[in-house]
Parts: C-alpha cells; sequence; structure tokens
C-alpha cells in the first residue's frame, strides 16, 4: 500500500512536546521502541544521494514493546523532482531474530551503514494521528502519515498534513521532508558494526 508522510523536526524537548500536546486534547495512544539497522551491499553507500542509498538499501527492524518483534523491510520510495519522499510501498517479512539476521548479514559481507535507534510516541485526536520520534544522536520529529486521508492526492495529501502540523502550535523547523537516516549517516561517517 502506497503511503504518503511528512516529517519535521521539533525543536523543544520532549516534556515541553508532550504538554503542549496533551493540553490540545491529544491522547498518547502507545510509546515503543524501533531499532533500525540499514544494510547495503555497497561500502560506498554514504556517497551516494538520498535517493540512490535508499534504493540500494534494506533494513532490519526490531520492535521492542509488551510483545517485541523484528521484521526485514525494504522502502520503494517515490521522490519528487527536488529529492524529497512524495510516497512509500514497503515490503515487510516478520522474522524470528533481528540478532540472528544482524549475524547473517555481517558474515555475508554486507554492510550496516547506520544504525538509527529511537523511541515513539504515538498521539491522536479525531481524524489526525502522527508520531512523535525521539531519534537517538539526531533529535525529535513528529512523522505524520495520511491513514485516513483517501482520495486526495500525494500533494494535496502532503498541504493537508502541514497545515496541520502548522496548527499545533509547536516549535518546529522548516523541512517537512526530514530524511532522518540521511541525517544520522552524515553524523555518524564511520558507523560501526554491530
Amino acid at each position: 500500500m502506497q503511503e504518503t508522510e511528512v516529517t519535521v523536526q521539533l525543536l523543544d524537548d520532549f516534556g515541553t512536546i508532550n504538554k503542549i500536546l496533551l493540553d490540545q486534547g491529544f491522547k498518547m495512544l502507545e510509546n515503543y521502541q524501533i531499532n533500525d539497522y540499514y544494510y547495503s551491499k555497497y561500502d560506498f553507500i554514504k556517497e551516494m544521494s538520498y535517493p540512490e542509498m535508499i534504493r540500494n538499501s534494506f533494513l532490519v527492524r526490531e520492535i521492542i514493546d509488551d510483545h517485541p518483534f523484528a521484521m526485514l523491510t525494504y522502502k520503494d520510495k517515490k521522490f519528487d523532482d527536488k529529492g524529497n519522499v512524495i510516497s512509500e510501498e514497503k515490503t515487510k517479512l516478520r522474522i524470528a531474530s533481528a540478532n540472528e539476521a544482524l549475524e547473517i548479514f555481517n558474515k555475508a559481507g554486507l554492510n550496516m551503514w547506520c544504525n538509527l535507534c529511537q523511541d515513539l510516541f504515538v498521539y491522536e485526536k479525531g481524524d489526525v494521528s502522527f508520531a512523535v520520534q525521539v531519534v537517538k544522536d539526531l533529535g525529535i520529529f513528529l512523522e505524520y502519515e495520511d491513514e485516513a486521508m483517501q482520495g486526495l492526492s500525494e500533494q494535496e495529501k502532503i498541504e493537508k498534513m502541514i497545515t496541520n502540523i502548522k496548527l499545533l502550535c509547536l516549535n518546529i523547523g522548516d523541512d517537512y521532508f526530514c530524511k532522518k537516516v540521511y541525517m544520522l549517516s552524515l553524523i555518524h561517517i564511520s558507523e560501526p558494526t554491530r
């Protein structure tokens, strides 16, 4: 299923963000941790453009909550002419163990070029639902997907999501298409393998 999303950086601490959202009537539905391990067959993946990076990578995703699980995921992203992601389709395969998968890929000589660890807090009010993501070594982001916007074009969905974000009265950055894994890879030029 094709999804459209926007991701913007939040410029306050989590306590402030949480209070603002709760004061506006949002409810925190769930929170959990995600560890993403990005792999590629290329050693020079960090020298590629973001679209090339994603096309040539897959990830081992580890979800840590009351019922932890792991999956292999490939993201088939559609980009606009500025390199922003306007939609994506994910192919997922549930696996028994993230650690065993990481061991296999490392032994096979694949390059684990980024490890993105984040705590997610899902908020909802009416038909608006989004995740606040506290990303280790990077900052706090709001990721908003188009779950309740059937019948709109990708651009209409993006415009509606940006409008809804602006109505939250949060202190936000000016890029609504933050690429967290790309941003983190620029910080950690030589990420060790696990």
